[in-house]
């Protein structure tokens, strides 16, 4: 897998799809991160990742990224 850039917001966004090993590095920003098969609810938290750690994901995790207000930027490679 590439490396690539995403920005998280308050909405959920899919970052792995439980297929495959990630490791993900939050760059800026406060990071919520959750495993869930489906989108998780709008109220739901997640882990708190503030930057600059990292996360390592792997099958079978289905991992969902927002930000904990304002944007965060991460990097999954």
């Amino acid at each position: 897998m590439a490396t690539r850039d995403e920005t998280l917001t308050t909405d959920w966004k899919q970052i792995t799809d439980g297929t495959q090993s990630v490791s993900i590095q939050v760059t800026s920003g406060t990071a919520w991160f959750r495993d869930s098969p489906t989108k998780p609810a709008t109220n739901a938290q997640g882990h708190q990742v503030p930057s600059p750690r990292w996360l390592g994901v792997t099958p079978p995790q289905q991992m969902w990224g927002r930000s904990s207000g304002g944007e965060a930027k991460i990097l999954i490679t």
